[in-house]
């Protein structure tokens, strides 16, 4: 399983998709979903470099653990 960015909408919403295993979009969600951001935290030192390149530009970040 891995993110990866969708698109970006009108109002400058980055939406994400998770794509399974099996090659499949099975979820879309925005950066402030709670399985995101823990798929975020758990692979931090190896994010896709669409998604990294986010987090390098200050628009994505990585919230703390509940």
């Amino acid at each position: 399983m891995s993110y990866s960015i969708m698109k970006t909408t009108e109002d400058n919403e980055v939406i994400y998709q998770r794509t399974d295993d099996d090659g499949l979009v099975r979820r879309t969600c925005l950066s402030v979903d709670a399985e995101f951001q823990a798929w975020l935290r758990k692979n931090k030192d190896s994010l896709p470099n669409d998604i990294q390149a986010k987090i390098d530009a200050g628009t994505l970040t990585i919230a703390d653990a509940d």
